[in-house]
């Protein structure tokens, strides 16, 4: 569900930003209103349209090539069962700028992992958060967590 509110605010945030980079001739400071604004040029009668996804892929005068916000899930093949209890962890990822670090925290007092897709065992039984936290190289972050239940 968090994925779906994810994509939709990026196809919203994208749509903002297409039609804010259009021109539309206005003046951005007070000191250009002395001068005549040309006139529109006479329509052509053989064009080729264009459409809105090739004009969006170039980024507007100005604009800086920020990688998008960097977002992280946590995600396992299985959150419980009976002890031993082997789980392959994967770091669900998007944005953000590479290299990318990855902490796993497994909470049962065993070492950290910095691989984006660990493995560990869970030999007691218990109930477990698993946190994640994924940093990339300008210093974003973002965390998620299971919780694991050993039987």
């Amino acid at each position: 569900m968090m994925r779906t509110w994810s994509v939709l605010l990026g196809i919203l945030v994208a749509a903002m930003l297409v039609g804010t980079g259009c021109g539309g001739g206005e003046s951005k400071s007070g000191g250009d209103a002395a001068k005549p604004t040309p006139p529109a040029p006479a329509p052509q009668a053989a064009t080729t349209p264009t459409t809105a996804p090739a004009a969006a892929a170039a980024p507007a005068e100005g604009e800086d090539d920020e990688p998008a916000p960097l977002l992280a899930w946590a995600d396992s093949d299985t959150d419980e069962g009976k002890a031993p209890l082997a789980i392959a962890f994967t770091a669900d990822v998007e944005g953000g700028k590479a290299p990318l670090t990855y902490v796993w925290k497994f909470g049962d007092g065993s070492p950290d992992s910095n691989e984006a897709n660990p493995k560990h065992t869970y030999s007691k039984p218990g109930t477990y958060r698993a946190d994640l936290e994924v940093k990339d190289s300008s210093g974003d972050s973002d965390s998620d967590y299971l919780e694991i239940t050993v039987e």
